[in-house]
Protein backbone atom coordinates (compact mmCIF):
# COMPACT_ATOMS: atom_id res chain seq x y z
CA UNK A 1 0.00 0.00 0.00
CA UNK A 2 2.94 2.15 -0.42
CA UNK A 3 2.59 5.49 -2.58
CA UNK A 4 3.71 8.85 -2.81
CA UNK A 5 0.25 9.96 -2.87
CA UNK A 6 -0.35 10.82 1.08
CA UNK A 7 -3.99 9.17 0.98
CA UNK A 8 -3.67 5.77 -0.33
CA UNK A 9 -1.03 4.50 2.24
CA UNK A 10 -2.94 6.30 5.34
CA UNK A 11 -6.39 4.55 3.97
CA UNK A 12 -4.89 0.96 3.44
CA UNK A 13 -3.90 1.60 6.96
CA UNK A 14 -7.05 2.29 8.16
CA UNK A 15 -8.33 -1.17 7.07
CA UNK A 16 -5.41 -2.88 7.19
CA UNK A 17 -4.23 -2.05 10.61
CA UNK A 18 -7.61 -2.87 12.06
CA UNK A 19 -6.86 -6.77 12.21
CA UNK A 20 -8.88 -9.23 10.19
CA UNK A 21 -8.60 -12.86 10.03
CA UNK A 22 -6.08 -13.41 7.03
CA UNK A 23 -7.60 -16.36 5.95
CA UNK A 24 -7.13 -16.30 2.12
CA UNK A 25 -3.23 -15.73 2.60
CA UNK A 26 -3.21 -18.13 5.27
CA UNK A 27 -5.47 -20.71 3.00
CA UNK A 28 -2.62 -19.88 0.14
CA UNK A 29 0.59 -20.63 1.99
CA UNK A 30 -0.60 -23.98 4.00
CA UNK A 31 -2.20 -25.29 0.21
CA UNK A 32 1.77 -24.43 -1.21
CA UNK A 33 3.44 -26.38 1.46
CA UNK A 34 0.82 -29.37 1.25
CA UNK A 35 1.02 -29.44 -2.24
CA UNK A 36 5.17 -29.08 -2.20
CA UNK A 37 4.49 -25.83 -5.10
CA UNK A 38 6.84 -22.39 -4.05
CA UNK A 39 6.27 -20.54 -1.35
CA UNK A 40 7.01 -17.39 -3.24
CA UNK A 41 4.15 -17.90 -5.68
CA UNK A 42 1.96 -18.75 -2.84
CA UNK A 43 3.26 -15.25 -0.90
CA UNK A 44 2.25 -13.46 -4.16
CA UNK A 45 -0.91 -14.94 -4.24
CA UNK A 46 -1.74 -14.31 -0.58
CA UNK A 47 -0.99 -10.65 -0.84
CA UNK A 48 -2.92 -10.12 -3.88
CA UNK A 49 -5.75 -12.04 -2.80
CA UNK A 50 -6.03 -9.76 0.99
CA UNK A 51 -5.13 -6.59 -1.48
CA UNK A 52 -8.11 -7.88 -3.30
CA UNK A 53 -10.58 -8.86 -0.49
CA UNK A 54 -10.02 -5.51 0.94
CA UNK A 55 -10.97 -3.54 -1.86
CA UNK A 56 -14.13 -5.15 -2.06
CA UNK A 57 -14.37 -4.26 1.63
CA UNK A 58 -13.93 -0.56 0.75
CA UNK A 59 -16.26 -0.87 -2.48
CA UNK A 60 -19.37 -2.65 -0.57
CA UNK A 61 -19.00 -0.21 2.08
CA UNK A 62 -19.45 2.85 -0.29
CA UNK A 63 -22.73 0.45 -1.96
CA UNK A 64 -24.28 -0.56 1.13
CA UNK A 65 -23.56 2.57 2.95
CA UNK A 66 -21.82 0.42 5.46
CA UNK A 67 -20.19 2.88 8.82
CA UNK A 68 -18.32 0.27 10.38
CA UNK A 69 -15.92 -2.11 9.80
CA UNK A 70 -13.46 -4.01 12.04
CA UNK A 71 -14.83 -2.43 15.25
CA UNK A 72 -14.37 1.00 13.76
CA UNK A 73 -15.64 3.38 11.57
CA UNK A 74 -15.43 2.05 8.10
CA UNK A 75 -12.77 3.85 6.35
CA UNK A 76 -15.64 6.02 3.68
CA UNK A 77 -16.97 7.35 7.52
CA UNK A 78 -13.64 9.17 7.50
CA UNK A 79 -11.77 10.00 4.23
CA UNK A 80 -15.11 9.88 2.03
CA UNK A 81 -16.77 7.81 -0.82
CA UNK A 82 -14.53 9.00 -3.36
CA UNK A 83 -11.30 8.81 -2.33
CA UNK A 84 -12.26 4.75 -0.46
CA UNK A 85 -13.76 3.57 -3.84
CA UNK A 86 -10.24 4.90 -5.63
CA UNK A 87 -7.95 3.19 -3.40
CA UNK A 88 -9.71 0.15 -3.68
CA UNK A 89 -8.93 0.21 -7.31
CA UNK A 90 -5.39 0.88 -6.17
CA UNK A 91 -5.71 -2.17 -4.37
CA UNK A 92 -6.98 -4.11 -6.90
CA UNK A 93 -4.56 -2.63 -9.58
CA UNK A 94 -1.46 -3.60 -6.80
CA UNK A 95 -2.36 -7.62 -6.59
CA UNK A 96 -2.47 -7.43 -10.39
CA UNK A 97 1.50 -5.89 -10.24
CA UNK A 98 2.23 -8.77 -7.44
CA UNK A 99 1.19 -11.69 -9.39
CA UNK A 100 2.37 -10.04 -12.52
CA UNK A 101 6.02 -10.02 -10.97
CA UNK A 102 5.71 -13.48 -10.05
CA UNK A 103 6.76 -14.35 -14.27
CA UNK A 104 3.49 -16.85 -14.08
CA UNK A 105 1.09 -16.46 -16.47
CA UNK A 106 -1.53 -18.97 -15.25
CA UNK A 107 -1.43 -17.20 -12.16
CA UNK A 108 -2.35 -13.52 -14.02
CA UNK A 109 -4.50 -15.02 -16.21
CA UNK A 110 -6.41 -17.25 -12.89
CA UNK A 111 -6.77 -14.01 -10.80
CA UNK A 112 -8.40 -11.89 -13.93
CA UNK A 113 -10.66 -14.50 -14.43
CA UNK A 114 -11.45 -14.97 -10.62
CA UNK A 115 -11.47 -11.33 -10.18
CA UNK A 116 -14.35 -10.79 -13.75
CA UNK A 117 -16.28 -13.75 -11.62
CA UNK A 118 -16.40 -11.12 -8.47
CA UNK A 119 -17.32 -8.49 -9.73
CA UNK A 120 -20.43 -10.27 -11.58
CA UNK A 121 -21.11 -11.88 -7.75
CA UNK A 122 -21.33 -8.44 -6.54
CA UNK A 123 -23.68 -7.01 -9.35
CA UNK A 124 -25.89 -10.22 -8.94
CA UNK A 125 -25.97 -9.66 -5.02
CA UNK A 126 -27.00 -6.00 -5.73
CA UNK A 127 -29.56 -6.91 -8.56
CA UNK A 128 -31.57 -9.50 -6.06
CA UNK A 129 -31.61 -7.00 -3.18
CA UNK A 130 -35.24 -6.74 -2.12
CA UNK A 131 -36.58 -9.18 -4.16
CA UNK A 132 -38.84 -11.52 -1.73
CA UNK A 133 -39.00 -14.07 -3.92
CA UNK A 134 -35.29 -14.79 -4.04
CA UNK A 135 -34.15 -18.96 -4.44
CA UNK A 136 -31.63 -20.50 -2.28
CA UNK A 137 -29.73 -21.53 -6.03
CA UNK A 138 -30.01 -17.42 -6.80
CA UNK A 139 -27.82 -17.24 -3.15
CA UNK A 140 -25.64 -20.11 -4.00
CA UNK A 141 -24.72 -18.98 -7.43
CA UNK A 142 -23.76 -15.14 -5.53
CA UNK A 143 -21.61 -16.61 -2.79
CA UNK A 144 -20.26 -18.76 -5.04
CA UNK A 145 -18.93 -15.61 -7.32
CA UNK A 146 -18.52 -13.28 -4.57
CA UNK A 147 -16.91 -15.09 -1.99
CA UNK A 148 -15.84 -18.60 -2.95
CA UNK A 149 -14.07 -17.97 -5.74
CA UNK A 150 -11.52 -15.62 -4.21
CA UNK A 151 -11.32 -18.52 -1.48
CA UNK A 152 -10.91 -20.83 -4.09
CA UNK A 153 -8.12 -19.49 -6.38
CA UNK A 154 -5.69 -19.59 -3.26
CA UNK A 155 -6.35 -22.57 -2.42
CA UNK A 156 -5.26 -23.58 -5.88
CA UNK A 157 -2.06 -21.02 -5.17
CA UNK A 158 -3.15 -19.20 -8.39
CA UNK A 159 -3.26 -22.51 -10.70
CA UNK A 160 0.29 -23.42 -10.61
CA UNK A 161 -0.69 -27.50 -10.48
CA UNK A 162 -1.82 -30.11 -13.23
CA UNK A 163 -5.29 -30.82 -13.49
CA UNK A 164 -4.48 -33.79 -10.62
CA UNK A 165 -4.32 -31.48 -8.19
CA UNK A 166 -5.58 -28.06 -9.18
CA UNK A 167 -9.04 -29.66 -9.29
CA UNK A 168 -9.01 -31.12 -6.09
CA UNK A 169 -7.96 -28.06 -4.75
CA UNK A 170 -10.37 -25.89 -6.48
CA UNK A 171 -13.17 -27.72 -5.42
CA UNK A 172 -11.82 -27.71 -1.62
CA UNK A 173 -11.84 -24.12 -2.14
CA UNK A 174 -15.43 -23.38 -3.85
CA UNK A 175 -16.74 -25.78 -0.96
CA UNK A 176 -15.05 -24.11 1.93
CA UNK A 177 -16.23 -20.49 0.64
CA UNK A 178 -19.53 -21.21 0.51
CA UNK A 179 -19.40 -23.06 3.70
CA UNK A 180 -17.18 -19.45 5.16
CA UNK A 181 -20.02 -17.44 3.87
CA UNK A 182 -22.95 -19.55 4.77
CA UNK A 183 -21.42 -19.39 8.76
CA UNK A 184 -20.80 -15.53 8.37
CA UNK A 185 -24.51 -15.17 6.96
CA UNK A 186 -25.91 -17.90 10.31
CA UNK A 187 -24.05 -15.49 12.39
CA UNK A 188 -25.91 -12.26 11.26
CA UNK A 189 -28.77 -14.16 12.05
CA UNK A 190 -27.96 -14.86 16.01
CA UNK A 191 -29.77 -14.08 19.10
CA UNK A 192 -27.07 -12.31 21.15
CA UNK A 193 -24.94 -9.66 19.10
CA UNK A 194 -22.33 -9.98 21.72
CA UNK A 195 -22.27 -13.65 20.31
CA UNK A 196 -22.31 -12.97 16.64
CA UNK A 197 -19.50 -10.21 16.99
CA UNK A 198 -20.81 -7.71 15.33
CA UNK A 199 -24.50 -6.24 14.45
CA UNK A 200 -26.93 -8.88 13.48
CA UNK A 201 -29.64 -8.46 11.22
CA UNK A 202 -27.66 -6.20 8.98
CA UNK A 203 -27.82 -8.48 5.53
CA UNK A 204 -31.76 -8.59 6.33
CA UNK A 205 -31.65 -4.58 6.74
CA UNK A 206 -30.24 -4.29 3.38
CA UNK A 207 -32.97 -6.51 1.35
CA UNK A 208 -30.30 -9.02 0.93
CA UNK A 209 -31.63 -12.99 2.09
CA UNK A 210 -29.01 -15.41 2.96
CA UNK A 211 -29.08 -18.65 3.32
CA UNK A 212 -30.96 -19.09 6.55
CA UNK A 213 -33.62 -17.03 5.54
CA UNK A 214 -34.19 -18.71 2.48
CA UNK A 215 -34.30 -21.80 4.25
CA UNK A 216 -36.75 -20.66 7.19
CA UNK A 217 -38.91 -19.95 4.32
CA UNK A 218 -38.95 -23.33 2.71
CA UNK A 219 -39.48 -24.88 5.93
CA UNK A 220 -42.63 -22.01 6.99
CA UNK A 221 -44.40 -19.98 4.26
CA UNK A 222 -45.15 -17.65 7.28
CA UNK A 223 -41.64 -16.40 6.59
CA UNK A 224 -41.89 -15.65 2.79
CA UNK A 225 -44.98 -13.76 3.39
CA UNK A 226 -43.58 -11.76 6.09
CA UNK A 227 -40.72 -10.90 3.68
CA UNK A 228 -43.15 -10.17 0.86
CA UNK A 229 -45.16 -7.76 3.37
CA UNK A 230 -41.79 -5.79 4.94
CA UNK A 231 -39.39 -6.34 2.21
CA UNK A 232 -39.14 -2.76 0.66
CA UNK A 233 -36.48 -1.59 -1.96
CA UNK A 234 -34.66 -0.14 0.90
CA UNK A 235 -34.48 -3.51 2.83
CA UNK A 236 -36.58 -4.02 5.83
CA UNK A 237 -36.63 -1.67 8.94
CA UNK A 238 -34.78 -2.99 12.14
CA UNK A 239 -38.05 -3.39 14.02
CA UNK A 240 -39.03 -5.95 11.22
CA UNK A 241 -35.80 -7.59 10.80
CA UNK A 242 -35.73 -8.73 14.81
CA UNK A 243 -39.58 -9.82 14.26
CA UNK A 244 -38.70 -11.92 10.75
CA UNK A 245 -35.30 -13.54 12.32
CA UNK A 246 -37.30 -14.60 15.78
CA UNK A 247 -39.16 -16.33 12.71
CA UNK A 248 -36.34 -17.99 10.88
CA UNK A 249 -34.85 -19.21 14.30
CA UNK A 250 -38.06 -20.73 15.04
CA UNK A 251 -38.78 -22.28 11.63
CA UNK A 252 -35.08 -23.87 12.08
CA UNK A 253 -33.44 -21.79 9.23
CA UNK A 254 -30.13 -21.70 11.57
CA UNK A 255 -30.17 -25.26 12.06
CA UNK A 256 -30.64 -25.80 8.42
CA UNK A 257 -27.78 -23.45 7.20
CA UNK A 258 -25.55 -24.71 9.82
CA UNK A 259 -25.94 -28.67 8.03
CA UNK A 260 -25.57 -27.33 4.67
CA UNK A 261 -22.40 -25.50 6.41
CA UNK A 262 -20.60 -28.46 7.81
CA UNK A 263 -21.58 -30.71 5.06
CA UNK A 264 -19.71 -28.57 2.52
CA UNK A 265 -17.00 -28.26 5.16
CA UNK A 266 -17.17 -32.63 5.31
CA UNK A 267 -16.70 -31.98 0.68
CA UNK A 268 -13.81 -29.74 1.05
CA UNK A 269 -11.92 -32.11 3.14
CA UNK A 270 -12.69 -35.12 0.99
CA UNK A 271 -10.39 -33.50 -1.87
CA UNK A 272 -7.55 -33.49 0.58
CA UNK A 273 -7.11 -36.78 0.27
CA UNK A 274 -4.99 -36.28 -3.05
CA UNK A 275 -2.09 -34.63 -0.74
CA UNK A 276 0.51 -36.79 0.97
CA UNK A 277 0.62 -36.94 4.56
CA UNK A 278 1.43 -34.08 6.59
CA UNK A 279 0.79 -31.29 8.98
CA UNK A 280 -0.34 -28.69 6.31
CA UNK A 281 -2.84 -31.06 5.05
CA UNK A 282 -4.54 -31.63 8.68
CA UNK A 283 -4.25 -27.66 9.25
CA UNK A 284 -6.44 -27.36 5.78
CA UNK A 285 -8.81 -29.80 7.31
CA UNK A 286 -9.22 -28.05 10.76
CA UNK A 287 -9.83 -24.94 8.33
CA UNK A 288 -12.36 -26.13 7.07
CA UNK A 289 -13.74 -27.50 9.86
CA UNK A 290 -12.80 -23.78 11.64
CA UNK A 291 -14.52 -22.58 9.01
CA UNK A 292 -18.07 -23.58 10.17
CA UNK A 293 -17.88 -23.17 13.94
CA UNK A 294 -16.05 -19.72 14.25
CA UNK A 295 -17.77 -17.36 16.26
CA UNK A 296 -16.74 -14.15 14.57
Amino acid sequence: MDSPVGAIPAVGQHLLGAGGKRLRPMLALLAARASQASVDVAIAVGVAAELIHTATLYHDDVVDDGRVRRGRPAARMVYGNGIVVLVGDFCLARALETVANTGELPVVQSLAACVTEMAEGEVAQLQNAGNAEATVDDYLGVIDRKTAALIAWCARIGGVHGPALDGPLARYGRALGRAFQIADDILDCAVDESVAGKSVGHDLMEGKLTLPVLLACDADARVRDRLRAELGEHGVSPTATAEILRLVRDAGGVERARAEAAKLADDAMAELDVLPPSPFREALRDLARLSVHRVT
